[in-house]
């Protein structure tokens, strides 16, 4: 599913500015928010995901269009573990 969303712009602690974007959010059921996202995390490639409203949320405008499919593998890895 996709979901409107928003980017933080800047570093630090406290990003300046945040983006509109669309994310792509994941319903993690039946390992659960915290546990796929710790999955992506540790998979190959890591995956960084923010979870919200017991979904996991993935931020496409963080990734190089060339990344996409390896993110699709460790996302169906990720869910199938």
């Amino acid at each position: 599913t996709t979901v409107a969303g928003s980017s933080a712009v800047g570093g630090g602690a406290f990003p300046a500015a945040a983006l509109p974007t669309t994310l792509v959010a994941v319903d993690p059921e039946p390992i659960g928010a915290g546990a796929l996202a710790q999955r992506l995390r540790l998979g190959t490639p890591p995956v960084i995901a923010r979870i919200q409203d017991d979904r996991v949320l993935l931020d496409p405008r963080t990734l190089p269009p060339e990344s996409f499919e390896a993110v699709g593998r460790a996302l169906r890895t990720a869910m199938a573990e």
